[in-house]
């Protein structure tokens, strides 16, 4: 990885195999979903990141895109079934079944030979209710040895808190009806009775077993108002950290070792709010330092 690679641009051009970005379409449950793979410069394989925007998706990330691409990441994003232009409806299920959808088209041999993925070396990131799709596909595909998760929503905590405050349920209603502008097939009173009825199933702490066989990075923002700290963030680390103290693993020490007392997770607290806004180049930063440590775990150079 370039030093720079933060604020300027690679210093040499590769004519053969030059960075591009490339259009893409996929299918999920008989939707076809938009997307695209920002492709690094070199003849590969290169190790690939999905990208996995919130709801409803106002913050997609892409200067992040931009930044890992130059350190030799592709990258890949889309927009679930319902958002942003994709065939179907919205909902979070959907969701959640479209995130293993486009691991499945990273994994092709088309996306091997056209985009120089390398399809055993694949990290989650996703930012919001994103983030929370990224650590519930990584508790449920064995196959996802890294993810990181930004101002992470977790709805199954979320879904604790509705059930105690009838307040909350109203509110975040009318909230979640105002942001779907760029959504289709939903409402927000139907998003939240979603959350409730799935409760147990996006509860993160019952896939500590699988969770600890990854390598996880929780980052949090001290402002966040829509994910606070308080709900989203510190008690799921503390489960995470708790479970890995007392279930020693011998795959752990495959593992980045991020952090000091817990290899396999790490976190950070940064001056921001839920979409980083002023913290984007720190955000940035820690980000790279991390791939960096799970790139070299899983052997490349």
């Amino acid at each position: 990885m370039e030093a720079d690679v933060l604020c300027h641009d690679l210093s040499s051009f590769d004519e053969q195999y030059p960075a591009t970005l490339i259009p893409l379409t996929f299918e999920s449950h008989g939707d076809q979903l938009i997307g695209r793979i920002l492709v690094a410069q070199g003849a590969g394989p290169h190790p690939t990141i999905l990208l996995l925007h919130g709801f409803p998706g106002n913050e997609q990330s892409g200067d992040l895109a931009h930044i890992f691409r130059r350190a030799g990441w592709n990258v890949m994003s889309f927009h679930y079934r319902g958002a942003w232009g994709s065939e179907g409806a919205f909902s979070y299920t959907h969701s959640f079944e479209d995130v293993p959808a486009a691991l499945r088209m990273l994994k092709t041999e088309q996306m091997q030979e056209q985009c120089r993925v390398d399809p055993e070396q694949i990290v989650l990131i996703g930012h919001s209710m994103g983030g929370f799709a990224a650590l519930f596909t990584a508790a449920t595909d064995p196959s996802i040895r890294a993810v990181a998760s930004l101002a992470g929503f977790h709805l199954g905590r979320f879904a604790q808190e509705l059930r105690q405050d009838p307040l909350l349920v109203e509110s975040t209603a009318s909230d979640w009806d105002s942001s779907l502008a760029a959504l289709r097939g939903t409402t927000g009173a139907q998003l939240v009775q979603e959350v409730l009825d799935h409760a147990e199933q996006w509860t993160l702490n019952h896939y500590m077993d699988r969770l600890a066989q990854c390598s996880i990075f929780l980052i949090g923002g001290s402002r966040d108002t829509v994910a606070p700290l308080h709900v989203h963030h510190t008690p799921l680390i503390a489960a995470l950290e708790q479970y890995s103290a007392s279930h020693p693993s011998p795959t752990n020490a495959t593992l980045p070792q991020i952090g000091a007392r817990t290899p396999a997770i790490s976190s950070t607290i940064l001056p921001a709010d839920h979409a980083f806004s002023d913290a984007r180049v720190a955000l940035a930063q820690h980000l790279l330092t991390w791939l960096e440590k799970v790139k070299h775990a899983d052997g490349s150079k």
